[in-house]
C-alpha cells in the first residue's frame, strides 16, 4: 500500500555554516538516492549561533510504498550520512500520512 507523506527533517547542533553545508550535501545525497529530491527542499538556518539543516516537503507529499520499512531505513540512512560529517549533531525525522491527517481534521476517522 502506498502512503502520501509530509516529511520534515531537522539536523541541529552544527557548529558552523561550513559544517551545515557539509551536512546539507550529505542529507541531499540520501534524499537523492531515495529519489525524493524533487519533493524535499533543504535549507540552512542560523539562530542564536546554532546552525541547522532543515528539510521539508512542499505542496505535494512524497508517495511511499512499504512505509513501515521505508521510514526506519530512511532515518538510519540520514543518521549515518550526518554522523560522517557531524558526529555531535541531532537528527529529527517526522513523517505524517497526509491523508490520515486530513481525515482526522475533517472528523471522518
Amino acid at each position: 500500500m502506498s502512503v502520501n507523506l509530509r516529511i520534515e527533517l531537522d539536523v541541529r547542533g552544527l557548529v558552523s555554516r561550513e559544517q551545515a553545508e557539509e551536512v546539507r550535501r550529505a542529507v541531499h545525497g540520501v534524499i537523492r538516492d531515495e529519489r525524493i529530491d524533487d519533493e524535499v527542499t533543504l535549507s540552512l538556518l542560523e539562530r542564536d549561533g546554532e546552525h541547522m539543516v532543515l528539510g521539508r516537503t512542499g505542496h505535494y507529499p512524497v508517495v511511499v510504498s512499504g512505509v513501515r520499512h521505508w521510514e526506519p531505513a530512511f532515518e538510519r540512512g540520514l543518521e549515518v550520512a550526518v554522523r560522517e560529517v557531524a558526529p555531535e549533531a541531532a537528527v529529527r525525522l517526522f513523517c505524517v500520512d497526509v491523508d490520515l491527517e486530513r481525515a482526522i481534521e475533517a472528523g471522518t476517522v
